[in-house]
């Protein structure tokens, strides 16, 4: 996890963001996508961009920072915030994930705001408070989808699948890809504030039905489990 890859459109609380990883991790490269050029960060390299739905800005941004050289990066939403232990525990996880025989497709942080399997509000069965949080939150779980709010992902794993030119369910259909290539995704013990839903809205009938068609004309194959 060598550099983090943010994209944002105009949205204000990324400034939130660039200003955690300023004092949590002042040395990690950025490179931030967005429509205005982002000045908050000396070290920071900004892309413009022009691209009109998530899947097509991250690709685009992601793959402008492996040409770098880095084998990892970090993709990151523009409303998350990390805490003083949110990059030590993604390292930690990625690294101990990365010496076993798997092939690791996303490790993505919990958060209060994402998808159940990532999510601190929803604890196992039979789950118990242990200084202060759920037990399950002090391990790494395999899932089958990352939300990539804030998600670590390897070159190799990148040049097998990126993401569709859509909105919703990109990540769905990118985890689910490199699933048939047989990676594996994780829940990592990391954590971070997610403010959620600042750039496609709350909206939640729009953003199913916004990319019904392409889902049904590119990808007909997830059509029916998307919408029946």
């Amino acid at each position: 996890m060598q550099a983090i890859v943010i994209c944002t459109v105009n949205n204000p609380g990324i400034s939130i963001l660039l200003e955690s990883l300023a004092i949590y991790a002042p040395d990690l490269p950025v490179y931030i996508s967005s429509t205005q050029a982002i000045t908050h960060r000396s070290n920071a390299i900004w892309l413009p961009n022009m691209e009109k739905n998530f899947g097509d800005a991250y690709n685009a941004a992601v793959n402008y920072a492996f040409k770098d050289g880095y084998e990892s990066i970090i993709m990151a939403n523009d409303d998350v915030v990390i805490t003083p232990t949110t990059l030590k525990l993604m390292k930690e996880d990625w690294d101990r994930l990365n010496r076993t025989d798997m092939k690791i497709g996303f490790v993505g942080a919990r958060s209060d705001y994402v998808l159940p399997d990532q999510n601190i509000r929803f604890p196992l069965e039979n789950d118990k408070i242990v200084g202060l949080r759920y037990d399950n939150e002090n391990y790494v779980k395999n899932v089958e989808v990352i939300a990539p709010i804030f998600a670590a992902i390897s070159k190799e794993a990148w040049d097998v699948a990126q993401f569709p030119s859509i909105n919703w369910y990109s990540d769905n259909i990118i985890c689910d890809d490199l699933t048939q290539a047989g990676y594996s995704h994780f829940v990592s013990r990391a954590y971070v504030h997610h403010a959620g839903s600042q750039t496609v809205g709350t909206d939640f009938k729009l953003c199913h039905e916004e990319p019904r068609a392409w889902i049904k004309a590119n990808r007909p194959d997830k059509y029916k489990e998307y919408y029946g």
